[in-house]
C-alpha cells in the first residue's frame, strides 16, 4: 500500500507495574477498535498512547488507575522506521522520553543498553520532538516573538479527541494556548509549511542577523578609521603611501649627503651600526610573525575544506541511509534459485533468514535499527560542523588581515634596512638629528598606513559580503514569495478537502440534525479554535460531539489522500459516544471511518474506543485486545 509521509503508526502499547506487564497489546494498520464496558479502562489505555507519543498530561488528568502504573512503552513506525518510545509514570508535566532506535521486541531485551534518554523541552540537551520530527520529516517550525517551536505535544492536540476536552473546540485542551500556537500547528499540519519553505524562512533569518553584523561592523571601522576626513579607499591609500615614499625618498637622500659630509670630514666621532643592527633584528621578528600567521593559514584553511569534505559525506551518507530500510526489505525478500555466475541449481537454505546464496546469517533488524541510530548521530554531527566551520571562515579572515599589515610591515623595514646599511648614522650633528627624526616621523605614517591598508581591505571585504548577502537575501525572499503563493493554494485546497470529507459525515450521519443533513458549508479556524456548519456553531451536545469528530477524523483521512498534507495520517478517538450519543449513530460513524480508513489512498492508522461497536466491525483484524469489562479491565492491576 502507499504510503504518504510524515507517517506515525503505533505497533504495539506495554504498561509496566513494578517489573511486570499489565497491559501488552499489538495494533495494526486502519482502523483499531479497543472496545468493552464503561469505566472498564479505555480511556486510560488512549490516554498512555497519547502520553508515550510525548503529549503532555497535567497532574489533574492523570486517571487513578493510571497512575499506579510505572511506565510505558510504545513500538512504533515513523514513515516506516521502527523504534520504541518509553515514559515513565509521573503526576509532574513535561516529562523526558528513553528511545530505542529498534523494534519493541528487541527493546524489551535491553535494559539500559540502546537507550538514549530526550527531554521534553529544547535546551542545552536535544529533545524527544527534534528526534521524532527528524525521523517523520517534519520541519521544526518556529512561531511567535520568542521563536518558540512546535512540538510533538502540539501536533498530537489535532490528533486526540479526548473526553476531558471541549466539544465546542477544534483542539485537545492544554493551559497557555494562544491563537498564533493553534494557527501555526494548523498551517503546518495541512501543509503549508513545507520542508524548503522554512528551510528558506531559516536561510533568511540567519542572513538577516549576518548583514546586520556586517552592516555594524562597516559602520565601526569608518567611524574609527575615517576619522580624519580622508576616504578608505585603495585609491587614496595608493596615492597616500606614494607621497609619503617620495617624502621619506627626499629625507634619506639629504641623510645620506649629511652623512657623507660628515664621514669625509676630520671629526673624531664614533659611527655606530646600532641603527643597523635593531632594524635587522625587527626584520628578523617580522619574517618570523608572517610565517607563523601563514603556518596558522594554511592549517584553518586546511581544517576548512577537510570539514566541508565532512559535512558533504555526512550529506551523503543520511541520504543513503533514508534508503537503508527499502534497501534492507528488498535484500530480505531476494532469493536465488540458480547461481548467477554458473546456473548451477541453489540448495535449501539450512539457517532460517540467512542469505540463499552465500547461506550466512543475516539479521536485517539489527540493520536496520543501526541505520537509524546512524541517522540521528549523523544528523547531530552534520549540524555541529556546520557551527564550527562558520568560525573557521571568520578565523581565515581576521588572520588574512594579519598577514596583510604584518607583510606591509616588513616591507618598510626592509627598505629602512637597506637605508641603514648604506648609510651609518652619527648622533651628534643637528641638523641629522632633524633629518632623522623627520625621516622616522614619516615612517612612522608608513607603518600607519600600513595598519590603514588592512583596515581598508577589510572594510572592502565587508562591502563585498555585504552585497553578496543582499544578493542572497533577495534569491530568498524571492523563494519565500514563490513558496508562500504555493502554500496558499495548499492551505485553499486542504481546506476544501477536509470540508468535503466533514460534510460527507455530517450527510451521511442518522437524521437527528437538520443542519447536518442539509450542509453546505462547514467553516473552521485553527486561531479561534472553533467550527460551525452553514454558519451555525451551535447544536445538541451529541451533535457538537459527532461535529467535532467528523473535523479530527476529516483531517486524518484527507491527508491519507493526498501527500501534501504534514498530518502524520494517525487518529486518537475516545468520544465516540460522548454526550449520550445513541448506539446507532455511534456505530453509524464507525462504519463511515472504517469505510474511508480502508478506501484511503496512503496507509492510515485510527484507534478508537467504544462501548458500542458496529456487529460488523466486531472482528479480530478490527479489535484490540479483549472486550473489556468491570471484571476484566484493560490494566491487570490485580495481581501485580
Amino acid at each position: 500500500m502507499t504510503m504518504f509521509n510524515p507517517n506515525l503508526e503505533v505497533s504495539s502499547l506495554t504498561v509496566f507495574r513494578r517489573g511486570n506487564q499489565v497491559f501488552d497489546e499489538s495494533f495494526h494498520s486502519g482502523l483499531n477498535i479497543i472496545r468493552g464496558e464503561n469505566s472498564s479502562g479505555k480511556s486510560t489505555i488512549m490516554d498512555f498512547i497519547f502520553y508515550g507519543l510525548g503529549g503532555d498530561l497535567l497532574e489533574n488528568q492523570w486517571r487513578e488507575s493510571a497512575l499506579l502504573c510505572d511506565a510505558v512503552m510504545l513500538g512504533v513506525k515513523l514513515n516506516g522506521k521502527e523504534i520504541t518510545l518509553r515514559r515513565e509514570v509521573e503526576r509532574k508535566s513535561s516529562q523526558p522520553m528513553r528511545i530505542f532506535f529498534g523494534p519493541a521486541e528487541q527493546a524489551k531485551l535491553s535494559a539500559d543498553a540502546g537507550w538514549e534518554r530526550y527531554t521534553f523541552r529544547r535546551g542545552g540537551s536535544e529533545s524527544f520532538t527534534q528526534v521524532m520530527f527528524r525521523l517523520l520529516g517534519l520541519p521544526e517550525v518556529q512561531y511567535g516573538e520568542t521563536n518558540t517551536k512546535i512540538t510533538m505535544n502540539q501536533i498530537l492536540r489535532l490528533m486526540y479527541s479526548d473526553q476531558l476536552s471541549s466539544v465546542e473546540k477544534i483542539f485537545r485542551s492544554q493551559p497557555f494556548d494562544d491563537a498564533i500556537t493553534r494557527q501555526t500547528v494548523g498551517d503546518l499540519i495541512i501543509g503549508a509549511f513545507s520542508q524548503d519553505y522554512y528551510a528558506a524562512r531559516l536561510s533568511l533569518k540567519a542572513l538577516d542577523a549576518e548583514i546586520k553584523v556586517v552592516i555594524d561592523r562597516i559602520g565601526l571601522l569608518m567611524r574609527t578609521h575615517g576619522r580624519d576626513g580622508n576616504p578608505l579607499t585603495s585609491e587614496w591609500l595608493i596615492a597616500e603611501q606614494k607621497r609619503l615614499e617620495r617624502e621619506l625618498t627626499e629625507l634619506n637622500q639629504k641623510i645620506e649627503e649629511v652623512e657623507e659630509k660628515i664621514f669625509s670630514s676630520q671629526f673624531e666621532d664614533r659611527l655606530t651600526l646600532n641603527d643597523q643592527n635593531e632594524t635587522f633584528s625587527q626584520l628578523q621578528a617580522l619574517q618570523a610573525e608572517i610565517a607563523q600567521i601563514n603556518n596558522d593559514l594554511r592549517s584553518v584553511e586546511l581544517d576548512a575544506a577537510d570539514s566541508d569534505e565532512f559535512i558533504a559525506s555526512l550529506s551523503s551518507k543520511l541520504d543513503a541511509l533514508h534508503e537503508s530500510k527499502v534497501i534492507v526489505d528488498e535484500l530480505n525478500a531476494l532469493a536465488f534459485e540458480f547461481c548467477p555466475a554458473c546456473f548451477a541449481p541453489v540448495t535449501e537454505m539450512e539457517v532460517e533468514g540467512a542469505c540463499s546464496l552465500c547461506k550466512q546469517a543475516t539479521d536485517h533488524e539489527k540493520t536496520k535499527e543501526r541505520a537509524l541510530r546512524l541517522i540521528n548521530e549523523y544528523a547531530r554531527q552534520r549540524e555541529s560542523s556546520l557551527s564550527l566551520q562558520a568560525s573557521r571562515h571568520q578565523k581565515i579572515t581576521d588572520l588574512k588581515a594579519a598577514l596583510t599589515t604584518k607583510t606591509e610591515l616588513w616591507e618598510q623595514a626592509g627598505r629602512h634596512y637597506t637605508v641603514a646599511v648604506r648609510s651609518p648614522t652619527t648622533e651628534l650633528r643637528t641638523r641629522l638629528r632633524k633629518l632623522n627624526r623627520d625621516a622616522g616621523y614619516s615612517q612612522r605614517q608608513l607603518e600607519e598606513l600600513a595598519t590603514r591598508k588592512s583596515v581598508i581591505a577589510e572594510l572592502a571585504e565587508a562591502q563585498d559580503r555585504r552585497d553578496e548577502l543582499q544578493r542572497q537575501i533577495d534569491r530568498v525572499k524571492t523563494t519565500i514569495g514563490v513558496t508562500e503563493r504555493l502554500n496558499r493554494e495548499q492551505i485553499s485546497r486542504a481546506r476544501q478537502s477536509v470540508e468535503n470529507e466533514v460534510l460527507d459525515f455530517l450527510r451521511r450521519d442518522l437524521e437527528r440534525q437538520s443542519t447536518f443533513t442539509n450542509a453546505s458549508t462547514v467553516g473552521f479556524e485553527f486561531d479561534g479554535d472553533r467550527l460551525n456548519v452553514n454558519d451555525e456553531s451551535y447544536f445538541s451536545a451529541s451533535s457538537m460531539v459527532y461535529l467535532r469528530n467528523s473535523f479530527i477524523a476529516s483531517l486524518a483521512i484527507a491527508a491519507a489522500n493526498s501527500a501534501a498534507f504534514s498530518h502524520p495520517r494517525f487518529l486518537l478517538m475516545d468520544t465516540i459516544e460522548d454526550k449520550g450519543m445513541e448506539p446507532e449513530r455511534s456505530r453509524n460513524f464507525q462504519r463511515i471511518l472504517h469505510e474511508k480508513s480502508f478506501a484511503a489512498t496512503s496507509k492510515n492508522q485510527i484507534i478508537i474506543a467504544t462501548s458500542m461497536i458496529a456487529a460488523e466491525l466486531d472482528r479480530p483484524e478490527i479489535t484490540v485486545g479483549d472486550f473489556y469489562t468491570h471484571e476484566n479491565r484493560t490494566l491487570q492491576l490485580q495481581t501485580r
